[in-house]
């Protein structure tokens, strides 16, 4: 195989330094460019002038946007490239011409299309899964490869990588990981699923060339984000789909056809059916199915989408509500190819929307309340759609109506949203009083305030919080925290991003520009004056997740913002007569003493503690072994793991608390429309899930549970006259 490599990465290296650009810049794209440059220069938060940047970094930066893996281009390709532009380029950026970027690419595309030949061709040859070898992992921190020759050793090696994850996935999806009895499954390696797995991975090869054959508008955010990203992580140039998606997000509604689609082979396939979705309604179409050709209207020509990148099937998919998409399906279950004809509506991803779950206190004297707010959502552009302050104030109403005695906002897997939803959300809980403070480029201060004395929720108030917990989540939770209003616990501390950033679409400067450009114009503080920049909103008692050892906060990114800190715009918390649950360090203390008490001795904190520790054995490997007989053993080793897991959870949830769902009457409204599993597969849908969970992993949060135990322990020491408004009693905030 040695020969055949060495041989065609001579051919490699020869073509591609000729290799030119099939993309120019066009007239909307020097537009665009020019316009990403000086909104950066005037509005971020720093300050910075361009003549700061330094220029190789962003070439080095947009190499490794484009080789994530660093297993195409070499160190000398790479240092070539910042000779060859690095001086220039912010000549070339100040015009708008974006030929760098897309000379550049055009030599990565080269490089991809005859690595993918070389690699094909040693899949004709047998592959030692025997010999003991290490593949280093993190490849986006380490270096490109010095020379041809250590990029062939490195090859040489991910084949052997990648033959194991066949072989080993194969088996995994074939014959189950797991005996009906909990022990891991014998594999037995045959010279036919050896065959097999090189095919399989000779066609996977094959689509890279499908996968990195971007289109224009792809090449130049890719490039810019590069330059962009030098200010902070958080800076971005939106192109016209990545901003719909974003906006998609924001108003958790999007107009489509109901349905999780991946890509399987080059095929686009139906993961899931939303259900009460336009696919779901029409009753023709499964999960598996796959998506042949897409046409617009009645009679528009069809398109063949196999092979296409998703995310451009995608958008012939969508299209404006009420307009027609004919798909021609290719059925899992076999049997004709047939067109099915659907009608886009919008479709509202209840799965992101708020929810809640009343857990029976162990003295069956009222419940715990849990709020699961996954997003800081918005309205849509015309004012329709609900926001995440109504939705929760309509949950506690009734919660409260329950008998509820505490409240728990469970923001763990709540990644941010609307600045505003979060201030909103505060006054719920507060009578008036600074949320979070405001500092832009020029050094001015803006104290975002809750001025309506009306209180939704007067009792012990818990917020549940991680490290997956970012942006809007600790708006919410540092303003609790400094007012004395709630207790925090989760993980040591939050994500840690302290920034704000503004969407300036482009289309204000120009009517046929339909991108933008996110900058961090400001940066903000809670009222103590703290930034939650790199710091997080610390927990008053920690109970750890799985999250807290995995690299997902704001300083696990490359170029984020340093913390600094303000003047303090809440000095005093109003702890009057209307707050029936007060915070003292000492009951605070007793919380702290009696969770450690259980953690130190439940079996379930066994448990999480094990999970935790294997989720950080696994995030410490450097290397990961090529020899098949090791790697059986480890995944042997996993599954043993997982299943006790699994065991443990299902033993713990016999003995559950008594829970009942509380749903919002947009939920409960579709569910009389779907059916009643609506809501819950919505969510499913939706739900992130940590690096141990399965699909079918037993319901039993263990660090929720604590939560309610807290907040029980909190009712407890609550003085007897201490009762939280009661539903008749309750002002409702307008909104």
């Amino acid at each position: 195989m040695r020969p055949l490599l060495t041989s065609l990465l001579v051919l490699l290296t020869a073509l591609a330094q000729g290799q030119g650009s099939a993309f120019t810049t066009t007239e909307g794209m020097q537009k665009e460019a020019k316009a990403t440059v000086v909104l950066l220069e005037r509005l971020h938060i720093s300050k910075r002038e361009m003549t700061s940047i330094d220029m190789s970094e962003v070439i080095r930066t947009y190499c490794e946007n484009l080789d994530g893996a660093k297993m195409y281009f070499t160190e000398p390709e790479v240092e070539e490239f910042v000779n060859r532009y690095a001086k220039t380029l912010d000549l070339y950026l100040q015009r708008g011409n974006l030929t760098p970027g897309f000379e550049i690419y055009a030599s990565f595309k080269h490089k991809v299309q005859l690595r993918t030949e070389v690699a094909l061709a040693a899949l004709d040859q047998p592959i030692d899964l025997a010999k003991e070898d290490q593949f280093p992992l993190e490849r986006r921190k380490a270096k490109w490869p010095a020379d041809a020759a250590e990029a062939d050793a490195l090859w040489a090696k991910r084949l052997r990588l990648d033959m194991l994850g066949e072989v080993l996935g194969e088996d995994r999806t074939t014959a189950g990981a797991r005996k009906a009895n909990g022990k891991a499954a014998e594999l037995v390696v045959t010279p036919e699923k050896l065959k097999a797995a090189a095919a399989r991975l000779k066609k996977r090869y094959d689509k890279v060339r499908t996968y990195l054959n971007f289109d224009q508008a792809e090449v130049e955010e890719l490039f810019l984000n590069s330059y962009s990203t030098q200010y902070d992580p958080h800076s971005i140039f939106f192109s016209q789909q990545s901003l719909e998606e974003f906006e998609i997000a924001m108003r958790n509604s999007l107009v489509g056809i109901g349905a999780t689609l991946a890509d399987e082979d080059g095929y686009c396939t139906i993961k899931d059916l939303l259900p009460g979705g336009p696919l779901d309604l029409s009753g023709q179409v499964k999960p598996g199915d796959k998506i042949i050709s897409v046409g617009q209207d009645e009679a528009g020509e069809m398109e063949d989408i196999v092979g296409m990148r998703l995310n451009k099937a995608i958008g012939k998919i969508r299209g404006k509500q009420g307009t027609t998409v004919r798909l021609l399906v290719d059925p899992a279950a076999g049997g004709g190819r047939k067109t099915v004809a659907l009608k886009r509506d919008q479709i509202k991803l209840v799965g992101q929307m708020a929810s809640a779950r009343a857990f029976e206190l162990a003295d069956g004297k009222g419940v715990v309340g849990v709020v699961d707010l996954p997003a800081f959502y918005g309205k849509n552009p015309d004012g329709s759609g609900s926001s995440p302050t109504k939705d929760v104030e309509q949950l506690l109403e009734k919660l409260k109506a329950l008998g509820a005695k505490a409240i728990i906002m469970d923001l763990r897997k709540n990644g941010g949203g609307l600045l505003t939803e979060a201030v909103d959300l505060a006054g719920l809980f507060i009578p008036k009083g600074s949320v979070l403070q405001v500092r832009d480029s020029s050094g001015r201060i803006q104290d975002y305030r809750d001025e309506d004395a009306k209180v939704v929720w007067d009792g012990p108030l818990i917020v549940l919080t991680s490290k997956l917990s970012a942006s809007a989540s600790e708006i919410f939770a540092g303003a609790m925290h400094d007012h004395r209003r709630a207790l925090i616990v989760g993980d040591v501390t939050t994500h840690g991003k302290g920034s704000v950033q503004n969407i300036l679409e482009l289309s204000r400067f120009d009517r046929n520009l339909k991108s933008a450009v996110k900058v961090t114009i400001q940066k903000w503080y809670a009222p103590s004056g703290s930034s939650i920049q790199l710091k997080g909103v610390g927990a008053d008692v920690v109970v750890p997740s799985v999250f807290s050892v995995l690299p997902v906060a704001e300083s696990d990114l490359n170029r984020p913002l340093a913390w600094d800190s303000v003047a303090p715009s809440l000095t005093q918390p109003d702890e009057g007569d209307w707050l029936k649950a007060k915070l003292s360090e000492g009951l605070i203390g007793n919380l702290t003493a009696a969770s450690a008490r259980r953690q130190a001795e439940m079996p379930e904190f066994v448990t999480l503690t094990r999970s935790i520790e294997w989720t950080k054995s696994r995030q410490a490997r450097q290397e990961i072994s090529l020899s098949l007989t090791t790697r059986l053993q480890e995944r042997k080793d996993d599954i043993v793991f997982r299943n006790q897991v699994r065991k443990d959870l299902a033993t713990y949830a016999l003995k559950d608390f008594k829970i009942a769902d509380v749903k919002l009457d947009a939920a409960l409204e579709q569910e009389k429309k779907e059916g009643p599993d609506y809501a819950s597969k919505s969510k499913k849908m939706s739900r992130i899930r940590d690096p141990l969970e399965d699909e079918d992993w037993p319901e039993y949060d263990i660090q929720l549970r604590e939560a309610v135990r807290i907040a029980g322990d909190w009712v407890k020491a609550l003085p007897a006259t201490a009762v939280a408004t009661k539903p008749t009693e309750t002002a409702t905030k307008s909104r």
